[in-house]
């Protein structure tokens, strides 16, 4: 009887090592399993998004300021583009390398005046987002805008693009209406460099 309830025992003992056993060979499969990488980490945040749109907002008023102007000779659109250029810049941040260009659809072709009314222009600034370009590493917030074109109906939609620069500043850099300068929409859709994919990044200082 003795005997018997020996055994007993040291079958349960080895019952217990081999769950032990089992149980941290179970452990050790798990800590070897992949950790899936999180997404990127967003580059603009809410008072980011918030800049932007007060910027985009400022911008129109600026545009606004200019309607009636007369742009008939070429030294008069250089001289209305050089006052625009000024007050925008010294309203909200652009880019460095953005500039101010002449918008040839916002002219009327009789009197040659620029047509800038408030009444032309809508900002949809409930569909802001941001936008991310993996084969170029950067982002940019892009905040829609409409223009009626004069002799048209119907609104044609601009997009304002915004950059975060390396000093944490929103920046301005392209609309394709007055604003001119990296189109980093199309420029994710050209061939990039294997042996430098940052360079653009690098060069513009932007994240």
């Amino acid at each position: 009887m003795k005997s018997i309830f020996m055994l007993i025992t040291a079958f349960m003992i080895v019952l217990s090592g081999s769950g032990k056993e089992q149980s941290r060979v179970s452990s050790n499969v798990k800590e070897q399993q992949p950790v899936q990488q999180s997404e990127r980490e967003a580059v603009f945040y809410n008072e980011d998004i918030d800049q932007a749109k007060k910027m985009a907002q400022q911008y129109i008023a600026i545009l606004t300021e200019f309607h009636g102007r007369s742009v008939f000779s070429a030294k008069d659109e250089e001289m209305v583009l050089h006052e625009m250029s000024i007050k925008i810049k010294e309203t909200i941040s652009v880019h460095e390398r953005s500039y101010i260009y002449p918008e040839r659809g916002a002219k009327s072709g009789d009197d040659h005046k620029l047509e800038l009314n408030a009444s032309r222009f809508g900002l949809l600034l409930d569909e802001a987002k941001e936008v991310y370009y993996p084969n170029l590493n950067v982002s940019e917030l892009i905040i829609p805008m409409t223009y009626v074109t004069p002799g048209k109906y119907s609104p044609k939609t601009y997009k304002l693009h915004f950059v975060k620069n390396n000093d944490e500043e929103v920046q301005l850099i392209y609309d394709g209406f007055f604003v001119g300068g990296s189109n980093l929409g199309k420029k994710a859709q050209d061939d990039v460099d294997p042996r430098n994919p940052e360079k653009l990044k690098e060069d513009l200082g932007i994240r």
